[in-house]
């Protein structure tokens, strides 16, 4: 058997009309895919009705013939074929209702009141009716059925393909009816998806058994009908006491749901009216539909007095209420608003009008009809009380950490202050061959013990500086050797004392590291001194270094065979003021802090510190690891400082000397001038500035104490630029923090030396300039 031309491209067109309307959506106004889809539905509309009005007037259109030749082989040795070339009037009919439901899927008609229907389903279950006869007529053997009025038979594949698209035309708008209602989850719902199908199959299935049977003449001419009308109720009865079962068991399932819905409402309600947090409910108008017992707390209103009235009016401050009314309408009009999901701080009012704080909540309860929105709300006044109390507190710490620091760097100053002119002539003096060997001898015992006072006084500063983060370094590149050397130079004596042998195994390739010279020698000098500081008389501290090569690390080992320590108390020796054991402090001396210091530094250049040992009295190792490094464009220029190698040649200096201090003032002088140097001193800015301004000979260079009594040395130096004095400086100072050199670089001076000063390190710093050109650092 041949499809007909005509109905070939009917169900073609029909087919991918209704892929168009599938992927085309459902947008508000036609587009091209709609339109394109309605075009071709109108072909197969056309087809079939011209085709069944050729049928129903007898009148010859031509339509048979347009695409293909009017017979096909064995046309005319079939005697269903009525006319060659016609597709049957079955396939007719099913194709125009199908076509014009194509062409209007989204089409509707208004009947009596306002209500609307869409007609589309409806001809699509119309235009299955036809090819449904010709599919019983198949499944039954009745050959009427195949040909409506005596018409060309209907082919069994072209009665599948219109049942098909028939039942894809009410499926691509599967929210319409009846497929709705087909798909709903009541029991109607029920109902027809039990008996729609069962009916259909049962009766098709008892039309196949009779067809088979009168074909072996088991049944009659004249039974076959009885038997499909006695057989078709036996069946229908039997599928509608299966249903009512299943709706029994639907019914039976809804009523559990409904029960466990309840029991679930009365648990949410029991939870709402315990909640600590008040919650509402508001529809899209605003008004609250829902209250809780804790929302009645927090605002004061009952539920029956606040339920139906607008939050707005009773809860939101006047302020507020337009941004929240534009919220509900931006909602209605997108779908979506800014504060939905999120908690926000805002102010509320009570019912006697007083505001306060409240966190708040608000989400949107899309599967409710209507739309819904759920706020939940929680007073946080003692929250932010409690918030606020904790700012005080920490402005009050921070406020305390801050008079700690400053009192520590007001204490360094006063300190080193009075211990300047001491340092300035013991070192002066302990050179002087003039003087006989016993008093140099003490005079460079008190040298040395006033440099340890100002170390003790560094490691305080230095201790403020690692607790604000403000410990920074300024990297070179550094021979670990020599900077071992000079640590091992400065504690020699201190062992020479105690009889102590001090051994160095240091490698021949021992790096060079990218670090903080300074720096790394304190760690070096804290180590060694605490060595020789815990060791008897007569012990060995040994000092050995090696180097990984592959990690690119150096390790630095300080061994001594002294009082040793607990290896569980090791990591609590690098606390600030901690020592081996109480009281230790006292008999051996020092504040507790190189070893805290120490670690600090190491951190700093990326490396580690550990400690170790056996026990009390078996000695202790430190090992310092430090990785080799690089210098990057990150780390800060190393600043010149006044103690650089290599002095530049003896200069007769102009010395304007401003110091407040007499005593130190007096000391200051003397040295200057016995070196060579023309000194005028200065007690304050004022006398500086008129000696400034009267001096015969221009003054060749300034040293000044910063803190002075009418003002201070970077007010000094500011003064002396605007009245055309460009002399540089030098500036001395018992305060010495970071933040202390960068003021002073700023202000002008070129070289920042902290109290108490060496005479050493004032002439180096003098030696780097020359006259005219500035320093030569």
């Amino acid at each position: 058997m041949f499809t007909r031309a005509n109905t070939a491209l009917a169900l073609s067109a029909g087919a991918l009309s209704l892929l168009l309307w599938h992927h085309a959506g459902r947008p508000a106004k036609l587009n091209r895919q709609q339109l394109a889809a309605s075009l071709l539905g109108a072909i197969p509309a056309l087809i079939g009705g011209l085709t069944s009005l050729e049928y129903f007037s007898g009148i010859n259109l031509g339509v048979d013939t347009l695409l293909a030749a009017a017979t096909f082989p064995g046309d005319h040795a079939n005697n269903h074929v009525v006319a060659p070339g016609r597709m049957s009037l079955n396939a007719a009919l099913s194709l125009f209702f199908l076509g014009v439901s194509l062409c209007g899927l989204d089409w509707t008609i208004h009947i009596g009141r306002p209500r609307s229907i869409f007609i589309a389903p409806i001809l699509a279950v119309m235009s299955a009716l036809p090819a449904c006869f010709g599919l019983v007529g198949y499944l039954s053997g009745t050959g009427g059925f195949t040909g409506l009025l005596k018409s060309t038979n209907l082919l069994l594949h072209a009665a599948v393909a219109l049942v098909m698209l028939a039942v894809g035309v009410l499926a691509v708008r599967g929210e319409r009816q009846p497929v709705r209602r087909i798909l709903s989850q009541g029991a109607g719902g029920m109902l027809l998806r039990w008996l729609l199908p069962g009916a259909t199959a049962s009766l098709i299935l008892l039309a196949w058994l009779i067809g088979k049977a009168r074909a072996y003449a088991h049944v009659a001419p004249g039974e076959g009908t009885a038997l499909m009308l006695f057989g078709g109720l036996i069946l229908l009865y039997a599928l509608i006491v299966s249903a009512s079962r299943a709706v029994d068991v639907q019914e039976a399932r809804a009523q559990r749901a409904k029960s466990a819905l309840h029991e679930e409402e009365l648990r949410s309600r029991s939870i709402l009216a315990t909640s600590l947090d008040g919650v509402l409910l508001m529809d899209m108008n605003g008004r609250v539909r829902d209250w809780n017992q804790a929302a009645e707390r927090i605002f004061g209103w009952r539920p029956e007095e606040i339920v139906g009235q607008m939050l707005a009016d009773h809860i939101i401050p006047e302020r507020l209420r337009a941004a929240h009314n534009q919220g509900l309408k931006n909602y209605l009009i997108t779908g979506s608003g800014p504060v939905l999901g999120k908690r926000l701080e805002l102010p509320a009012l009570r019912r006697d009008g007083t505001e306060f704080p409240v966190e708040l909540s608000i989400n949107a309860v899309t599967d409710a009809e209507p739309p819904l929105f759920v706020g939940f709300i929680r007073d946080i006044t003692e929250r932010q009380k409690a918030e606020q109390a904790l700012r005080e507190a920490k402005e009050l710490a921070e406020k305390a950490s801050q008079a700690k620091d400053d009192f520590l760097a007001a204490l360094s100053h006063e300190l080193r202050t009075p211990l300047t002119p001491v340092l300035l002539s013991a070192s002066v003096l302990s050179e002087d061959p003039r003087l006989p060997e016993d008093v140099r001898r003490t005079l460079g015992m008190i040298e040395r013990h006033v440099t340890l006072e100002a170390r003790l006084i560094d490691d305080l500063l230095d201790l403020t500086r690692i607790s604000r983060g403000k410990l920074h370094l300024r990297k070179e590149i550094c021979d670990l050797e020599t900077l071992i050397h000079h640590a091992v130079e400065i504690i020699k004596e201190d062992a020479a004392a105690k009889n102590l042998t001090l051994r160095l195994r240091l490698t021949s390739a021992a790096p060079r590291l990218a670090g903080d010279s300074a720096r790394l020698q304190q760690v070096f000098w804290n180590l060694l001194k605490n060595a020789v500081k815990f060791t008897p008389h007569s012990g060995t501290i040994t000092i050995s270094t090696s180097t990984d090569e592959l990690q690119k690390l150096a390790q630095i080992t300080v061994q001594d065979t002294g009082v040793g320590f607990d290896p569980a108390r090791a990591d609590q020796l690098f606390l600030p003021f901690e020592q081996e054991k109480p009281g230790t402090q006292h008999q051996f001396g020092g504040l507790g802090l190189g070893l805290a210091i120490a670690r600090a530094i190491v951190s700093l250049h990326g490396g580690s510190i550990a400690a170790a040992s056996e026990g009390p009295g078996q000695g202790a190792t430190f090992i310092v690891t430090l990785p080799f490094g690089i210098l990057t464009e990150e780390d800060p220029p190393l600043e010149p400082t006044a103690l650089a190698n290599g002095q530049i040649a003896k200069q007769v200096l102009q010395i304007l000397l401003v110091e407040d201090h007499e005593h130190t003032r007096q000391v200051l002088a003397h040295l200057l001038q016995r070196s060579g140097h023309r000194v005028q001193c200065a007690s304050n800015v004022e006398e500086a500035l008129g000696m400034a301004d009267s001096a015969t000979h221009r003054f060749d260079i300034l040293i000044s104490d910063l803190g002075l009594p009418d003002g201070s040395g970077l007010d000094l130096m500011q003064q002396l630029r605007n009245r055309g004095h460009t002399l540089p400086g030098i500036a001395l100072s018992g305060y010495g923090m970071e933040e202390d050199h960068l003021r002073t670089r700023e202000a002008g001076f070129a070289c920042h030396l902290v109290k108490p000063v060496k005479f050493e390190q004032l002439t180096q710093a003098l030696c780097s300039f020359k006259i005219g050109e500035g320093p030569n650092i």
